[in-house]
């Protein structure tokens, strides 16, 4: 079972940055992935990412979204991308910049280079047919 989940405290949120390799960054929101193999909640869980993000003015950027290695699970980060993408759309904010490059993710998740190299994403009508406007 896949789960994603907000990062509750920072400390949590440091330690799983450093297993992921991505600089800690305490002023954004977090979320991180992991996998049980039995049992839900109660079984043994292994993690598979995380992701940091933050919204600022009017625009959520997204920092981070990488996984524990580099054998990572591509289609975990990518929900939980969306995961992220939906939190930032239900704060009514619609424009979106990610800062990772990681793996071909922005462009799997619909971000298109503008003419400075800056991935950007516009959220309006993004959830209304994921599959069809986006191309996941």
């Amino acid at each position: 079972m896949l789960e994603i989940k907000p990062i509750q405290t920072k400390t949590e949120q440091e330690n799983i940055c450093k297993l992921c390799k991505i600089e800690f960054n305490p002023d954004c929101l977090a979320y991180c992935a992991r996998e049980y193999k039995k049992n839900g909640e109660n079984g043994e869980a292994k993690l598979l990412g995380a992701a940091q993000f933050r919204i600022i003015n009017n625009y959520g950027v997204i920092y981070d979204l990488a996984g524990i290695n580099e054998n990572y699970d591509l289609e975990a980060l990518v929900i939980m991308g969306r995961t992220v993408l939906s939190f930032i759309d239900s704060c009514k904010i619609q424009e979106v910049i990610i800062k990772t490059t990681n793996n071909n993710l922005p462009e799997i998740l619909g971000f298109k280079k503008d003419e400075n190299g800056v991935y950007k994403l516009n959220l309006d009508g993004y959830f209304d047919t994921p599959c069809s406007k986006n191309k996941i």
